[in-house]
């Protein structure tokens, strides 16, 4: 029997262009979905535009033009941009269709007829200006929990309390800035507070496959009480009427766009399956469904949504979130130039330098990811460009080159490598299945670093005849290569697929078989030649009092010992704390990125090795004077134990002084001090009086 797959990315809303934040999580899923399939497994990457909703109706109105149209300008420019980033949907739908106007019924129906939906009156926002009823993202006002100003009306964006639009405190209409009033009207509820105990096995089952950050969120929602779902709209609305709403409550109500929303997951399907003569039926509760949405919308994915399928008895959905992206370490802005639609980033980047860049980041921890422009560059330049791309296509040109006829691979030859190679082919593959990109592309650099050795020891082009199998080796590591990075790079992945002339590649093909003749490749990867100084971050010198590396015994770096004393969140950013560094005569603040990896209590009391003469810098918003250092090899971070040392006092490199002079953090990420036996090491010079635990030898200093 054939598995079956669904995967889907939150459905983009259709009264806006797609933007570079937008496009982290469908990069996400694009690239899982790619890799379903080249494992030989059927899958389907399903999306839509979503349609309805009062923020639609409005707009539409101001432009003159019926929803409609409205909608259908959207949906066609989404489909476009997401093809030029190299999305490829198996089906991307619109919720404005037949196929889910006959679902949302369908589930509506269904649910009521067992008892799940009733009606009650409640009180509404009514502006009496506009004289119609006001959703929640239509009010603001301040948040009555934690005092934050300027927040909707469905949840504060600062303490994430649920709220309905009445609860605010000072609330105004968006639409036109008066005092809207309260107003009572019949509406439908879904009974979500009846599936507490459901939804709390489910999230607390190891099996669910959810991630830690989510499980404190939901448990905390449903420990604080659920509140019944209100699913209807009152008039003027863009959307579904509910049947038989005028019968029973005196007026036309509306599915409320977070009804039918998340249907059009199941109804694009069946649009697909409708084309293929199948049935969505057999995806949908036969087979897998992996969602991939933002932490924005965890409340109605973690709870209405499974809650509905409970209802239902449909099996539950397995999904995964992302957090925000930011851009220079701040939210994206237009008056600072780093707000990019789509369109705007492909006229200055590549759609893959940004798959690439993004992938180099994802993995299924819930944290922010910082597209900073310079490191961007930095990233597609020196790694994507001159060490992968660089291999390969190297290697397949020295082949066209210099070999008439064809090269082949001697299969007894470099087993070892061959052995080290296939271990981290396995480990990719496996990286993949987590949902972890950020190793597997770690592991594929890996291959492309030994690649890049042996081509460079074997020296070919000295004696090219003797080489050849050398070369042979060097074509099979590159197919290697184009197969393992073909979810993240598809044109990349095709280019050496044309130059090697393979088809219909799978993951059978992960070997070192090639017997042929390369022809010359396309230029796999283009160099970013120059940023935005409007937009990049770039490095700043440091100041003209002298060198930053005054001679060869003086290490750039001023190390210092400090006690972390307290420990706070960071208000602005889920991934930081901000630490109080006590240095003997003088205490410091310090913004770290721990907060993924160390609870507060790990880190209180914590006696360690910092940077003290890194420029002092304001990591959102906050002031950061110096910077822990931590050993990390891909798995597992350490603090550098500077044993008996006095709090203020200078640790050392054998045979070094440190410098005094002010320096970057991007002169700080060129110097190499890696772990080896316990030590820490820098040109062959370890650093004195200090060690590290549970790190493997290779770690990095950073």
């Amino acid at each position: 029997m054939v598995e079956r797959t669904i995967v889907t990315a939150a459905l983009p809303y259709a009264n806006g262009p797609i933007h570079i934040g937008h496009l982290l999580e469908y990069i996400q899923a694009d690239i899982y979905t790619r890799f379903l399939k080249l494992k030989g497994e059927h899958a389907l990457y399903i999306c839509a535009s979503d349609m309805h909703g009062t923020p639609i109706e409005v707009k539409a109105s101001a432009a003159g033009i019926a929803p409609e149209q409205f909608v259908e300008r959207f949906w066609l420019e989404h489909k476009k941009d997401f093809a030029s980033f190299l999305i490829n949907f198996d089906n991307y739908y619109k919720t404005h269709s037949p196929e889910n106007k006959e679902l949302a019924e369908h589930f509506f129906e269904t649910l009521k007829s067992r008892g799940f939906i009733y009606r009650k009156f409640i009180k509404v926002i009514y502006c009496g200006h506009c004289q119609r009823s006001l959703p929640d993202r239509f009010v603001k006002g301040t948040c009555p929990h934690c005092q934050a100003e300027d927040q909707y009306g469905d949840i504060c964006e600062k303490c994430s309390t649920i709220l309905k639009g009445f609860d605010l405190v000072n609330p105004h209409c968006v639409i036109c800035n008066s005092t809207p009033r309260e107003k009572e009207s019949e509406h439908y509820f879904f009974k979500l507070s009846g599936f507490s105990e459901k939804l709390h096995s489910w999230i607390n089952n190891p099996a669910s496959f959810l991630q830690p950050e989510i499980k404190n969120w939901l448990n905390e929602w449903i420990k604080n009480g659920l509140d019944d779902w209100c699913i209807s709209r009152d008039a003027p609305y863009f959307g579904f009427t509910i049947p038989h709403s005028r019968e029973e409550t005196g007026e036309d109500k509306f599915f409320y766009v977070w009804l039918d929303a998340p249907i059009g997951y199941i109804s694009s399907t069946k649009n697909w399956c409708d084309q293929q003569g199948t049935d969505w039926k057999k995806y949908w509760l036969e087979g897998n469904v992996y969602h991939f949405i933002g932490k924005d919308i965890v409340y109605f994915h973690y709870l209405f949504w499974p809650a509905m399928f409970m209802a239902l008895g449909y099996p539950l959905p397995k999904l995964t979130t992302h957090g925000f992206i930011t851009v220079n370490g701040t939210k994206m802005s237009k008056s600072r130039g780093t707000f990019f639609t789509a369109k705007d980033f492909l006229q200055d980047y590549s759609a893959e330098a940004l798959r690439f860049y993004y992938a180099s980041h994802l993995d299924r921890k819930l944290v922010d990811i910082d597209l900073n422009l310079a490191d961007f560059q930095a990233v597609t330049n020196n790694v994507l460009v001159g060490n992968l791309g660089n291999f390969c296509y190297r290697t397949l040109t020295f082949a066209e080159k210099n070999y008439g006829d064809s090269v082949k691979i001697t299969v007894a030859e470099n087993l070892e490598l061959r052995d080290d190679i296939l271990a981290l082919v396995t480990n990719t593959l496996e990286y993949y299945q987590q949902m972890d990109f950020k190793m597997a592309v770690k592991s594929i650099l890996k291959i492309a670093d030994l690649g890049n050795a042996y081509f460079q020891q074997a020296e070919p082009w000295k004696n090219k005849e003797s080489a050849k199998e050398d070369v042979g080796l060097c074509i099979g590591i590159t197919k290697i290569l184009g197969i393992l990075v073909s979810p993240i790079l598809p044109e990349f992945t095709s280019k050496i697929y044309d130059s090697l002339g393979l088809k219909n590649v799978t993951v059978a093909d992960l070997n070192f078989e090639y017997v042929g003749r390369p022809k010359k490749p396309e230029m796999l990867v283009q160099k970013i030649e120059e940023i935005d100084n409007k937009t990049a971050t770039k490095p700043t010198e440091p100041p003209a009092r002298g060198k930053v590396v005054e001679d060869e015994n003086t290490f750039p770096v001023q190390m210092k010992v400090g006690k972390i004393v307290k420990v706070a969140d960071h208000p602005q950013a889920d991934k930081l704390y901000v630490l109080q560094v006590d240095f003997g005569k003088e205490t410091r603040q310090v913004v770290a990125g721990l907060k993924e990896n160390f609870a507060p209590e790990q880190l209180k009391e914590k006696i360690a090795v910092f940077c003290t003469n890194l420029k002092p810098a304001k990591l959102r918003g906050e002031l950061s004077e110096a910077m822990s250092l931590i050993a990390d090899d891909g798995e597992n971070l350490a603090f550098l134990n500077p044993g008996n040392k006095k709090l203020g006092e200078e640790v050392s490199f054998k045979g070094m002084k440190n410098s005094r002079e002010i320096i970057t953090y991007d002169q700080f990420a060129k110097i190499k001090m890696i772990v080896k036996e316990g030590l820490v090491f820098y040109n062959q010079q370890h650093l004195q009086g200090v060690s590290v635990q549970g790190v493997k030898d290779g770690a990095k200093i950073s």
